[in-house]
């Protein structure tokens, strides 16, 4: 079933390739960034697949692979960020609603495409935004200290009947008289298998990139908040913890102490009590 679900998503982005017209037009990068998480052998993973420069004028195929080490980690599910509720599955019906969204896991490899055929771009992806969030388990076996990178790349066709080769991942937005095709900026991610420790500690640096800015104040916050469409991984939280205080927690202190660091009122961190 899921299979079937894939092939129809992969036949709507098809069309969106074979269907243009001489009013074919190239556009600037759209980033996708999937992220890092840190866990045991044992322990269930979660990371999520961000977009950003969504162009304003939306996208109507998104259409790209991640690739992972199937010896140290096993996927077990693929669900839809919130830029993916367009409305495009209500209006499309029945019996295309369900083929939005769809993926499906081969070797080695999850497939992940969010197609419509609806010309009307009211019901196309327009925000930067969780297009996807991938759960899955570390396996029992997997080597303490070993990384399972997860890197996207152009989906592989040939293991459908009568598929070829393909190097291109698709970010396009076509419409009644025009297609763009916009190329596509990946940022690969990681599970890294460890045992519950963490590297040297960067004190602020919550998003784990090695800088200290506001994009870590903000996922910070979001974390504090439960924001459920967002990870902080374990080295992540240990980063975090900018405010020295006896109960060790991460809280609104911690993100006190980072903000007042990013506005200069503080030299360094952390922050003690």
């Amino acid at each position: 079933m899921k299979k079937m679900k894939l092939i129809s998503g992969i036949i709507a982005a098809a069309m969106a390739v074979t269907s243009m017209s001489a009013a074919t037009a190239f556009a600037a990068d759209v980033a996708v960034k999937v992220g890092t998480d840190t866990k045991n052998p044992g322990e269930e993973f979660s990371v999520t697949v961000d977009l950003s420069g969504v162009p304003s004028g939306g996208l109507s195929t998104i259409d790209f692979a991640v690739s992972y080490d199937a010896s140290l980690i096993d996927i077990k599910d693929v669900t839809m960020g919130s830029i993916g509720n367009t409305g495009a599955a209500a209006q499309e019906g029945a019996d295309l609603g369900d083929t939005v969204f769809n993926w499906y896991k081969g070797d080695g490899e999850i497939e992940i495409v969010w197609a419509t055929g609806l010309a009307d771009s009211a019901y196309w992806i327009k925000k930067d935004g969780t297009l996807a969030t991938i759960t899955g388990t570390v396996k029992s076996t997997a080597a303490k200290g070993s990384k399972a990178d997860l890197k996207v790349k152009a989906i592989n066709r040939e293991m459908y009947p009568g598929g070829s080769a393909n190097t291109d991942i698709l970010f396009s937005a076509l419409g009644e008289t025009a297609t763009t095709d916009y190329t596509a900026a990946p940022t690969d991610g990681a599970v890294i298998i460890g045992e519950g420790s963490v590297a040297d500690v960067i004190y602020g640096d919550v998003d784990c990139n090695e800088a200290v800015n506001v994009a870590d104040a903000v996922l910070f916050a979001r974390f504090l908040a439960e924001d459920k469409e967002i990870t902080v991984t374990s080295q992540g939280k240990a980063n975090a913890a900018c405010f020295t205080d006896a109960n060790n927690l991460l809280n609104s202190d911690d993100l006190s102490a980072l903000m007042e660091y990013l506005a200069g009122l503080k030299a360094s961190l952390p922050v003690a009590e």
